[in-house]
């Protein structure tokens, strides 16, 4: 997916030529101390930085992410706490934000709409969050899964999970590992960030190790003993 990337600010190095590889049905494990590079590259793979040299791919085709819109068109989102989403608009205005099913005269379908946020919701067991409540109604744990079904309205490929267990209850941990083992059966390639070993072991197949800006190590997680 990437190759070369560096990234620099006046004063910082903050990517030396890294690269990094995500696998369809699989978890990917982003590992390193704070200061390693992680959020830099997550935001360089969303289109918010981008790279001074290197080359991204999605499915083996180059694509330059100009903007965090252009990252979404090209299959990749991202949940963390800081998605993007809007406290004043319903779920379904949420999952649908930019591309909005439009009938007669271009205008907004709202009942179609809300009825393919409640069946995405459906289908990543959410079906109990209405699509029409206020985003700023909801816990952070379902706030996470509307950001994971509004990834899915756009078939998004690459999925990257940034310290999505940071704000959640034990029970809400354990709802987010079943969805993240729906997005595997569902083919996404999957990037998870965590400090917390005993999650990177339990829903990770591969990592990869960042220290200073550079890339250190890959591997399988199944060859590597605890």
């Amino acid at each position: 997916l990437l190759s070369g990337i560096s990234k620099s600010f006046p004063g910082v190095r903050a990517l030396h030529k890294v690269g990094l590889r995500l696998y369809p049905g699989e978890v990917t494990a982003l590992i390193g101390e704070n200061g390693a590079g992680k959020s830099t590259l997550v935001k360089t793979m969303t289109g918010i930085y981008q790279p001074d040299e290197g080359e991204i791919r999605v499915f083996g085709k180059p694509v330059v992410l100009s903007s965090p819109h252009a990252a979404f068109q090209a299959g990749i989102t991202a949940i963390h706490q800081e998605t993007v989403l809007f406290d004043e608009l319903s779920v379904a205005e949420n999952i649908f934000l930019g591309h909005a099913p439009r009938g007669a005269f271009g205008l907004i379908d709202w009942r179609g709409m809300n009825a393919r946020a409640r069946t995405l919701l459906a289908e990543i067991g959410a079906g109990r969050i209405a699509s029409d409540t206020k985003l700023k109604d909801l816990c952070i744990a379902n706030k996470h899964l509307v950001a994971v079904a509004r990834a899915l309205s756009v078939n998004a490929e690459v999925v990257i999970m940034d310290e999505p267990t940071a704000a959640l209850s034990y029970k809400e941990i354990q709802d987010l590992f079943e969805l993240v083992e729906l997005l595997k059966r569902q083919g996404k390639a999957i990037l998870f960030i965590s400090h917390k070993f005993d999650e990177i072991f339990r829903i990770a197949d591969r990592y990869t190790v960042f220290r200073d800006g550079e890339m250190v190590g890959e591997g399988l997680l199944k060859e590597i003993g605890r």
